[in-house]
């Protein structure tokens, strides 16, 4: 097995099995577990600080954060989107407890394979704008019983407007359509496996499958915004979010502590 900083030697990247979707949420909640946006989007009282042994509120929180992961997750396989996953070998619990037995019944033991990275596409021409059919297919009612009709106003009405606006006016100063461009939804590494190159394996194939087309997406944090910068990506514009309602956490919050989070709208125009 590889050591806690190094990339695992089979990991590689493939295209998501619909049975692995609950692997594939989990791995996009314990990483956005203390996302301001999704904070926002949750109303979340208060932040999630560890992931392992959540508080009561916090395990909350994270329960509302998976239903809305599995959503976005299902929608996107429903319009015939792109969820790609990197993989590393797992061996099961089975054959993890035959080690030291004979080697005939060790090799017998069936392999898994476990999620430790997920990248959600939607290709050109599609957009977050899916039809009520979709939307209940996807799971939206769960969505909306765990955060609420507020939450679900957040994410539909306050946020993904002015995300459009925006992408209308960057793409349309060079000519471009927006809505003929690949929109990285999410890209996430399960905070037990990050630090490995994982994500890179994530964006390289990306790039290969959305050349020549431009890339677009959102970052939530400046350590995020960062790291896109590097991979190519330009500020198309920055906003703040929850200004009066949260903090620069995405939490709950009042006064002028509720200064809001920012958010950078990105795009990658050669790819």
């Amino acid at each position: 097995m590889s050591s806690a900083s190094t990339k695992h030697p089979k990991a590689y990247v493939r295209a998501a099995h619909r049975s692995e979707r609950k692997d594939i949420a989990r791995v996009l909640t314990r990483a956005f577990a203390k996302d301001p946006a999704m904070n926002w989007f949750g109303c979340v009282p208060e932040l999630v600080d560890d992931i392992v042994n959540p508080s009561p509120r916090a395990k909350r929180s994270m329960r509302n954060l998976s239903q809305f992961q599995d959503s976005l997750v299902r929608a996107i396989m429903l319009v015939k989107g792109v969820v790609e996953v990197v993989v590393v070998p797992r061996v099961d619990e089975a054959r993890a407890n035959t080690e030291g037995k004979e080697k005939r019944k060790s090799k017998e033991a069936p392999q898994k394979e476990e999620v430790v990275g997920v990248a959600l596409w939607l290709p050109p021409g599609q957009t977050l704008d899916m039809n009520s059919l979709t939307l209940l297919r996807a799971g939206i009612l769960k969505v909306l019983f765990g955060w609420g009709p507020r939450g679900v106003k957040r994410l539909m009405i306050d946020f993904e407007p002015i995300l459009n606006r925006t992408l209308e006016k960057a793409f349309g100063a060079r000519g471009l359509d927006w809505r003929d461009s690949w929109h990285l939804l999410e890209m996430a590494i399960d905070p037990g496996h990050q630090g490995k190159g994982y994500a890179t394996m994530l964006m390289e194939a990306g790039y290969r499958r959305a050349s020549p087309k431009p890339v677009h997406l959102e970052a939530t944090r400046a350590f995020s915004r960062d790291i896109y910068l590097h991979y190519g990506f330009e500020i198309d514009e920055e906003h703040q979010f929850g200004v009066g309602a949260v903090d620069e956490r995405g939490v709950k919050a009042k006064g002028k502590a509720a200064t809001g989070y920012p958010e950078w709208v990105m795009t990658k125009w050669t790819v």
